[in-house]
């Protein structure tokens, strides 16, 4: 699960310009101020990154970053 962890902080610190110094498996997506658009571009990055098929509503800004890698796993992401 780690793995998928630090895939995801990677995006998030890269294509989405985050500080990674504000990254951690805890932090919520609405404590980094991110709206229902950035979410979608997210979650379309995601797909894409992991081979997987997220619904609409999978993200919300209450999930954090642990919880994303548990959907990702559980949607079978390949690492």
């Amino acid at each position: 699960m780690q793995v998928i962890e630090e895939r995801v902080a990677g995006i998030l610190s890269g294509q989405f310009k985050v500080k990674r110094d504000v990254i951690s498996p805890d932090v919520t997506f609405h404590k980094l101020s991110f709206d229902s658009l950035v979410l979608i571009e997210l979650s379309l990055v995601l797909e894409k990154e992991f081979q997987v098929a997220l619904e609409e509503g999978d993200l919300t800004d209450q999930l954090t970053i642990r919880d994303v890698a548990d959907l990702l796993s559980g949607k079978g992401a390949v690492v």
